[in-house]
């Protein structure tokens, strides 16, 4: 009996709280399926914060062949920037701000432009692109390089002049085209996840982590 008295007087330990839901922690990515918690959380982030005031929340954008585009996005407020997707000529993806945090004057803003290659190789998808309506002596002297300087991301591209020629021009923007390298050292290209992604932010604050892109397919 003694046994049994002291079990009852025993504290009894909390069961623990339910997990959160979707609702609770940012609510549901309809294309995707995810919890923008779950999904912010599985992105790669960069050097880029928000401004003080505002925080983060994961965003989608749809690609082609069920695949989406998460990117942590700034929020300030209740206002969240959020990028749209047009199809451009040539099979690419033009991402421009629909809708912003902070900053009005970004809306209708090109941002992103995305281009599809082989799963193994996307950078073919690239060449395509970037080398299309070029004169027969650029494209042979142009390519996809890694660029001079350490404003850039260790894994970004520039297309350009070979290094010798590239130097001589410098200050000059574009040489090698509309997606070439540029005097802006935010113009740049990555290739992850099957796709190319050229960023072209020209001196303005993206409202996005440009290092937090990745491709997901449910």
């Amino acid at each position: 009996m003694l046994t049994l008295a002291l079990l009852l007087a025993a504290p009894q330990a909390e069961a623990p709280p339910p997990p959160a839901t979707c609702a609770e922690t940012g609510g549901l990515l309809p294309g995707s399926g995810l919890c923008r918690a779950d999904a912010l959380a599985r992105l790669p982030r960069g050097p880029w914060t928000p401004p003080q005031g505002c925080d983060v929340t994961a965003q989608e954008a749809r690609l082609t062949g069920s695949r989406w585009l998460l990117y942590a996005a700034q929020r300030c407020g209740e206002k969240t920037a959020r990028l749209a997707v047009t199809p451009q000529q040539g099979g690419a993806l033009v991402l421009r701000y629909a809708e912003t945090a902070s900053n009005a004057e970004l809306v209708g803003h090109k941002a992103l432009t995305i281009v599809d290659g082989p799963p193994s190789a996307p950078h073919l998808g690239v060449y395509t692109l970037v080398m299309a309506g070029l004169p027969k002596e650029q494209t042979q002297r142009c390519a996809l390089r890694n660029p001079r300087g350490d404003s850039y991301p260790a894994d970004a591209f520039v297309f350009d002049l070979a290094p010798a020629e590239a130097s001589r021009s410098a200050a000059l923007d574009q040489p090698c085209g509309p997606y070439s390298r540029s005097a802006w050292p935010d113009t740049y290209w990555r290739l992850f996840g099957g796709i190319g992604v050229y960023y072209q932010f020209s001196g303005e604050r993206p409202e996005f982590d440009p290092a937090s892109l990745t491709v997901y397919k449910p």
